[in-house]
């Protein structure tokens, strides 16, 4: 589209090449889509469209005065103020130089500019349409989030990060930004030093302080005008990571106990005991109070050294001497103890114990995806570490990291409990699951399957492997962008298995019997490029789903694509803060219902996973896509800056998204996006985000720029910037179609 207005320009601009001092009688200017009566007519002057500032400039609300000796335009609006000279490309907007690419123009008694950099000094948005020859303009009036509201009696200057007082904030490296009066002359300056980022335009701000960690910093943000100036304060604490108890009188802390929630533990399991108390003590603690004593070490701090920290930790391997002959034993006490110069204190663990020679201890079945949520989630934990100071998964003190969504109907053999989570082992690693995203099955022993025979179909919109297996065993899913590889664990290949028959979308198809590790490997590859799969138990068959790219016209490719459009956040999540009281669920929203109109018109049927400013699950927003047959689900965001980010220098758009076969499509997107957008491309990114968990349907997550970087929040929080946003979204999901005409099958 951009190269279509170029050419579209440069044809014009050649037509009138050799009439650079006549009237281009039809190039008009728009502004707020109004047609302006202009005194002098638009020009065409050395290659440059030219408009008579003085008419536009006018109309915006400028006061002019054009000063015969100096040859020089000047202009204010509040205190904003305009230094035009003519026949020079040395401009002054805001008592700031620039130089324009081509120069101010006089003759004939008229005061010429360039079109572009003129208009946007003053902040409206000015786009060349050259589908109807007309210079159109688009004035922020609609939008002023800098402003105060005098309703509210507030001041003009806002500080909208850090939010209040006192602000805990663990960094050194603390962003700040804010908002005063918009087309002002301002002094912005943070502890006497003037800001690194301000938009006169929006009079948004944005600067960078450091702070120094384990005292209260105060921070003076002033605005400085010409009748006087506003002050606020804002006081940060970075406080230090870690406080060590006092050595004196001997004591254990009250919550930082590990474990917090009582385990259920097997053969081989490590029970992980830890306290902070008070340092230089010697310290054991024993299960049950018979129990022997197991001695603790001393760390420097969480996760250091040996040291005087005051972090004791220990683990007891549990053993078959530990666990009855069958079933479990009661839950058991821990008890922590600490001894120093005759002094001695003890302290029972929230959480108990308990060992069971049952193997497996049970088996459970992942439950309905619609049942999920939250819950659906493998998480691997790591027995060797233990955090004291952040909230853990089941009580056990272990961090877990996300590897990996459930399947519905997978069954798996636990071998124990922590808290609210069953622990299972996979080769060797131990990982937790939820106990709320899993049914406890009655009448199975033990988990053992075997593969007997592959069957595979293609149909006109998909290919399906279906595998004949004994039991439904724990699944292990990897795609790419023509590939998929299924890891079947407690699984092997039977002896009598052979390759079946290959349809032509199927280029190869192997299963691999790893016999050392109880698991098998289904690798699928494919002649064209998925844009979707699926995996199903129906009885003890696994049925992977693979879908084909769908019919596309290339003249229409979105008519008849049903497409969600779900707009981040909403009610009381908030998002990202904005200038004054926008926040990124507000913007959000707005892009959405921008898209959702583009994308009718172009023959889309939109669905929006909101409409208006309200609170929507993270989850019920895409729970009921499948049913419906969705064509294609994006997320509409703006982006935060994490803690101790360089955010002056980092600002621009970025795509998200959660399985390989969709990393081209957030590559598209991201491209599209940089092709409309005056703003720079960062990356797209891989993550585990609940929205775009359906591996069925094509999904990716936008982050439109950042909420607090000025040069950002000028396009995400102006109306035509929200629509130039939703434009660019648009093409960037025609583009993802019409990528896929080459393979859509006839």
């Amino acid at each position: 589209m951009r190269y279509l207005a170029l050419l579209a320009l440069i044809v014009l601009i050649s037509f009138y090449a050799n009439y650079t001092d006549e009237p281009v009688t039809d190039i008009d200017v728009a502004i707020d889509g109004e047609k302006l009566a202009l005194e002098h007519p638009v020009k065409i002057i050395e290659g440059t469209i030219y408009v008579p500032v003085a008419s536009i400039y006018e109309r915006l609300g400028v006061d002019l005065n054009w000063r015969e000796g100096e040859q020089t335009l000047y202009g204010t609006i509040g205190d904003f103020k305009l230094e035009l000279p003519a026949d020079s490309k040395e401009v002054k907007i805001n008592g700031k130089e620039q130089e324009w690419e081509s120069p101010v123009k006089f003759f004939n008694e008229t005061v010429y500019t360039p079109y572009e950099p003129s208009i946007k000094a003053l902040g409206p948005f000015v786009e060349w349409n050259y589908t109807t020859g007309t210079v159109s303009i688009s004035t922020p009036d609609t939008f002023d989030p800098k402003d105060p509201d005098p309703d509210r009696n507030e001041p003009l200057l806002h500080v909208a990060y850090p939010p209040h007082s006192p602000f805990y904030y663990y960094d050194t490296s603390l962003f700040l930004f804010g908002t005063t009066r918009s087309y002002a002359r301002v002094d912005i300056t943070v502890n006497g030093e003037p800001v690194q980022k301000y938009d006169p335009r929006t009079g948004n701000f944005l600067t960078m302080v450091e702070i120094p960690q384990g005292e209260e910093y105060s921070i003076e943000v002033k605005a400085a005008y010409e009748e006087g100036s506003t002050s606020i304060e804002r006081t940060v604490i970075y406080p230090d990571w870690w406080e060590a108890m006092p050595w004196s009188p001997l004591d254990i802390h009250s919550t930082r106990l590990i474990p917090s929630e009582n385990q259920v533990l097997s053969p081989g399991d490590e029970l992980q005991v830890a306290v902070q108390g008070s340092p230089g003590a010697a310290a054991y603690f024993q299960i049950g109070y018979e129990g022997s004593l197991i001695p603790m070490t001393e760390l420097e701090y969480p996760t250091g050294p040996p040291g005087n920290g005051g972090i004791y930790g220990g683990t007891y391997e549990v053993g078959w001497d530990d666990v009855p002959s069958a079933g479990q034993t009661r839950f058991l006490p821990i008890i922590v103890t600490l001894s120093r110069d005759g002094n001695q204190i003890s302290r029972e663990m929230p959480g108990q114990v308990s060992f069971t020679s049952d193997l497996p201890y049970k088996i459970v079945e992942v439950k309905d995806r619609a049942e999920l949520n939250w819950r659906g989630w493998l998480r691997l934990i790591d027995d060797s570490y233990n955090d004291l100071l952040s909230d853990t998964r089941g009580g056990t003190g272990y961090p877990s990291s996300v590897t990996g969504y459930l399947w519905e109907g997978s069954r798996f053999e636990v071998c124990g409990s922590s808290g609210n989570y069953y622990r299972t082992k996979i080769n060797g690693s131990t990982y937790l699951i939820s106990k709320g995203a899993v049914n406890v099955v009655e009448g199975v022993d033990a988990l053992s399957s075997t593969v007997s025979s592959i069957e595979v179909k293609e149909s006109r919109g998909k290919v399906t492997v279906q595998l004949d297996t004994t039991e439904r065993v724990p699944i292990k899913v990897e795609d790419g962008t023509n590939n998929l590889s299924i890891t079947l664990h407690n699984t092997e290949v039977d002896d009598d298995f052979l390759k079946p028959a290959l349809p032509e979308a199927v280029t190869d198809l192997s299963l691999t019997d790893h016999k050392d590790a109880n698991t098998a490997v289904l690798s699928v590859e494919l002649d064209l490029n998925m844009i979707g799969f699926d995996c199903i138990w129906e009885e003890s068959e696994l049925v992977l789903e693979i879908y084909k790219p769908p019919k596309i016209d290339p003249e229409h490719p979105l008519k008849n694509k049903l497409i969600v459009v779900d707009p981040g956040h909403g009610g009381k999540d908030t998002g990202a803060p904005g200038p004054g009281h926008y926040h990124e669920k507000d913007s959000a929203l707005a892009m959405s219902l921008y898209l959702e109109e583009l994308l009718s018109e172009a023959g889309a049927n939109v669905y929006l996973t909101r409409d208006e400013d309200i609170f929507v699950d993270l989850y019920e927003r895409t729970d009921w896509m499948i049913d419906y047959g969705v064509d294609f689900f994006i997320s509409v965001h703006s982006n935060a800056h994490s803690h101790g980010a360089d955010a002056v220098n980092t600002h621009g758009l970025m795509t998200l998204y959660n399985y390989d076969h969709n990393e081209e499509l957030a590559e598209i997107m991201l491209d599209s996006m940089e092709e409309v957008m005056d703003l720079p491309a960062i990356r797209t990114w891989r993550r585990n985000i609940a929205v775009l968990k359906h591996t069925q349907v094509p999904s990716v997550l936008v982050e439109a720029g950042y909420m607090m970087h000025p040069e950002d929040n000028w396009h995400i929080l102006h109306p035509e910037g929200q629509k130039k946003f939703a434009r660019s979204m648009k093409e960037g999901i025609e583009n993802y179609f019409l990528g896929l005409v080459e393979q859509t099958s006839d």
